[in-house]
């Protein structure tokens, strides 16, 4: 449980306290108006008191409301209580469409600070090989047997010219197979086509973590 989640749940918690402790003090107070109006035998507006209820209790619900949207976007719950007890229903609505996470703009603008900063400094080393008439060479493409995935799959599935590639002798699960040819590569796993004992073409999924070696067969 994340610190806003627990501050939301607090705050809400002392928010129903309140609430708790208000309404004992409103009828406290109205049993003993209720009982000096019947002692002077005056007569009680019942619909009144039930508007007046329903009135407050729609005040308070549309302050909580708006107050749990700003907790959950990190900001103050108290003010934006009083704002959704102040207008009730439309407050809590228009924030909960408009209202964005506190600091992520800040958060945004410093990583395209630190990208372009990033940039920068590639282009200036590039001006700098260019003066001293050095060549940029690519970074070589690491095979770690260690590290199979995806990517690994997606590159070596095809030669140069765009055709399929293979054979391959891959060692798997402990055992030496001999892959033709990779058929498919999802995130977990690679579908592959190999030749079976009676020489039937078959088809099997090797999931990544199985692969302790993956080498050109001839």
């Amino acid at each position: 449980m994340n610190v806003a989640l627990k501050d939301k749940e607090r705050w809400l918690q002392e928010v129903w306290a309140f609430v708790v402790w208000l309404a004992g003090k409103f009828v406290a107070i109205a049993q003993f108006c209720l009982g000096k109006l019947l002692a002077e035998n005056v007569s009680f507006n019942f619909l009144a008191a039930v508007l007046l209820v329903l009135a407050t209790t729609i005040l308070i619900g549309s302050g909580c409301w708006a107050a749990s949207i700003a907790l959950s976007r990190r900001h103050s719950g108290w003010l934006h209580f009083l704002l959704g007890a102040l207008m009730p229903g439309l407050y809590p609505l228009v924030i909960m469409f408009a209202m964005g996470l506190k600091g992520e703009r800040q958060r945004k603008k410093q990583m395209a600070a630190e990208r372009l900063a990033r940039e920068k400094e590639a282009e200036e080393k590039r001006l700098i090989m260019e003066i001293q008439g050095i060549q940029p060479q690519e970074a070589p493409i690491e095979e770690d047997e260690g590290k199979f995935n995806a990517q690994y799959f997606e590159r070596i599935a095809r030669d140069a010219d765009g055709n399929k590639a293979g054979p391959w002798k891959v060692n798997f699960a402990g055992s030496d197979i001999v892959v033709q040819e990779i058929l498919d590569v999802q995130a977990d796993f690679v579908l592959v086509e190999m030749i079976g004992r009676e020489g039937t073409h078959e088809k099997i999924r090797i999931p990544y973590s199985k692969v302790e070696s993956w080498r050109d067969y001839y």
